[in-house]
Order: C-alpha cells, then sequence, then structure tokens
C-alpha cells in the first residue's frame, strides 16, 4: 500500500498516518457539507467523517498515477492535492461554491493542480479524463441522472467514475439531500447511463446521541427548529431515530465503476 501525505502549509510529506492538512490560509464558514481538515472540529463525529473522507481519497491515489483526473465537487481542495500528490498526471478540481474554489486556489492549487468554479450537471472540458471522482455529490443535486450523463461524457472510453453516496433515507438528517438512493437504485442509474459496478464497499457511519447533540452546536444552521422537530415529517423521523435507534446509522456505498459505452 503507498504511504500518505501530510500537508503542512504548502508543503507535503510522505507518512503511513491519515493526511492531515495544517496552517492553510482563510478560513470558511463552518458547515457539515464540506470537509476543511484544519478547521474540523475535535469531536469524535467530525473525526469519523474526516477518516471517512481521507478514506475515499486513499482508495482513489491506487488508480491515479500518471492519469488526467477530474474530482467533481471538490470541496475545500484537499482531496484534488491528495491525487495530484499520489501521481496523477494533472487533477481538475470543480465546486459550485466561488468562495470554497477560491480558498482552494490560495491553499492548495500547484503545477497540474488547478480548481474551477462551475456547476457538476453543466461542467465542461476540452479534454476527456482517465479517471473522475465525486464523493457524497449526487444525493445533493437536482437532476442525477443528467449529473451521470454529464461524467459519462468527460470520460475516455472504459475511463474509471469512483463516487460515494450514502445509502437509505438521510433527508431528514440533512436537509441539503434531494435524493435518497438504494443500492440498487444506483446501480441502476449506473447501468441506464452506460457505467458498468466493477466493485463496490461499504464504509459503516453510525453517530450516537452525544455526538449529534454536539453536531447541534457546531452547526446550528442545518439543526432542525423545535416547531421542525414537532410538525414535521423531518423531525418526526429524527426523533425516531434519535430515541429508538441511539442515533443515526448512515450507511455510506464506495462505488468502482467504468465507460462501457
Amino acid at each position: 500500500m503507498k504511504p500518505e501525505h501530510n500537508f503542512i502549509g504548502n508543503q507535503s510529506v510522505v507518512s503511513n498516518s491519515v493526511p492531515t492538512l495544517v496552517e492553510a490560509s482563510d478560513i470558511l464558514p463552518l458547515t457539515w457539507e464540506r470537509i476543511v481538515p484544519n478547521q474540523t472540529a475535535n469531536d469524535s463525529a467530525s473525526q469519523k467523517f474526516l477518516d471517512l473522507h481521507f478514506g475515499r481519497y486513499k482508495t482513489a491515489s491506487s488508480y491515479v498515477t500518471d492519469k488526467k483526473v477530474l474530482d467533481i465537487a471538490c470541496g475545500s481542495g484537499y482531496g484534488s492535492r491528495i491525487l495530484r500528490l499520489a501521481g496523477a498526471n494533472s487533477v481538475v478540481g470543480v465546486d459550485v461554491s466561488p468562495q470554497t474554489i477560491e480558498y482552494a486556489k490560495k491553499n492548495y492549487q500547484e503545477n497540474d493542480l488547478e480548481f474551477i468554479c462551475a456547476d457538476a450537471e453543466q461542467f465542461e472540458w476540452p479534454e476527456r479524463f482517465d479517471i473522475v471522482t465525486s464523493f457524497e455529490t449526487i444525493e445533493h443535486l437536482h437532476n442525477p441522472e443528467k449529473f451521470l450523463k454529464r461524467i459519462h461524457n468527460l470520460l475516455i472510453p472504459d475511463g474509471v467514475f469512483l463516487l460515494s453516496v450514502p445509502l437509505g433515507e438521510t433527508r431528514h438528517m440533512d436537509p441539503y439531500h434531494l435524493h435518497a438512493f438504494s443500492q440498487e437504485e444506483i446501480f441502476a442509474l449506473l447501468k441506464k447511463t452506460g457505467f458498468s459496478v466493477d466493485w463496490h464497499r461499504w464504509d459503516e457511519c453510525f453517530l450516537t446521541r452525544s455526538e449529534l447533540l454536539r453536531w447541534g452546536k457546531l452547526y446550528p444552521e442545518s439543526s432542525p427548529s423545535i416547531k421542525e422537530l414537532l410538525f414535521s415529517r423531518r423531525g418526526w423521523r429524527i426523533i425516531y431515530d434519535f430515541v429508538f435507534c441511539g442515533g443515526f446509522d448512515i450507511p455510506q456505498l464506495l462505488i468502482y465503476a467504468r465507460r462501457i459505452n
């Protein structure tokens, strides 16, 4: 297994530990929709998600040597840089947030790594990519099928698409999730849009009651109000999971797919 990289400012060193990014300049607004490693809280829930996201890029890193890579919905840019330093020939990171892209450019842009502000469903590029990565994206989009067709068009024939998606109903947990998928549904959608699934992996993620309470304080903008808890379907589902399930179980599916036509 390849060693991973630790990032310290604009320097990188090889390490066998989970990569960490510290001393990056500027601050992005705190939100659970975006991983910013040097701003991540030290609570156990935040660390679970940080490990989950680093684990996906660690997996992707073993496929990118000498490849042209597109990291779509790249967020703060740390993952795009991991892929570049893992040996990718070039990496393009794309995100819809101008503020996030400016942060990524300031902290992680380097030779053969660039960041572009664009909509995932509309993004175009003059050349095709060998590999596309997109983690925790498709459930946020208005038209998942259109997005997958766009990815298909951006890949070379037999190109690789690595994506992740939460499984089951998560819209009550995260108001930014527009869709919920079962494994069968996401596989069928990939097949419909010209992909073959070579392998997949389940990553378990369970947040306990105490972790959820802590997160509610860290991210108040995403937490339901008392009115919403008591008088909405989302609120009752949250109460049910909190009281009877001991917290939120959020299974994650990592998929390795290939363009087949």
